[in-house]
């Protein structure tokens, strides 16, 4: 019995290990494009920001965080954005993040889902 726990264990390490190194960072060189600050609600309650960068290849990614204000656990997350599109993880492996970025760059919002959690969000560009 012991030997069976302490191996789940060592599984469960090395599945956070490999999630860490299957992390993509904002690409070394991206500059900043905004920042933008806001909500999150339904089924988790708290704030969000989502900060944008230019790639030196001409992509836009995002990165950022959310903090449930039930409990103040912060989650962090990155994603891509294609045309005003947004697709993201939560984390290492807990979880999307979906939105879209309004045609003016007044808004962003989306759908963030994570263990049993489907939320909403919304933010907008901090100055």
């Amino acid at each position: 019995m012991k030997n069976a726990i302490r191996i789940l264990l060592l599984m469960c390490l090395g599945l956070t290990l490999a999630g860490c190194a299957s992390m993509n960072p904002v690409p070394d060189g991206s500059q900043p494009v905004g920042t933008y600050q806001g909500q999150v609600w339904g089924g988790v309650d708290g704030s969000i920001q989502v900060n944008l960068f230019q790639t030196p290849a001409g992509d836009t990614v995002f990165s950022g965080q959310f903090v449930n204000a039930a409990n103040g656990a912060s989650s962090n997350f990155e994603g891509t954005v294609i045309g005003n599109f947004m697709d993201g993880k939560i984390g290492l492996i807990l979880g999307t993040i979906d939105g879209q970025l309004s045609a003016d760059g007044s808004q962003m919002s989306g759908s963030l889902k994570f263990a049993q959690y489907n939320a909403t969000w919304n933010a907008s560009p901090q100055f």
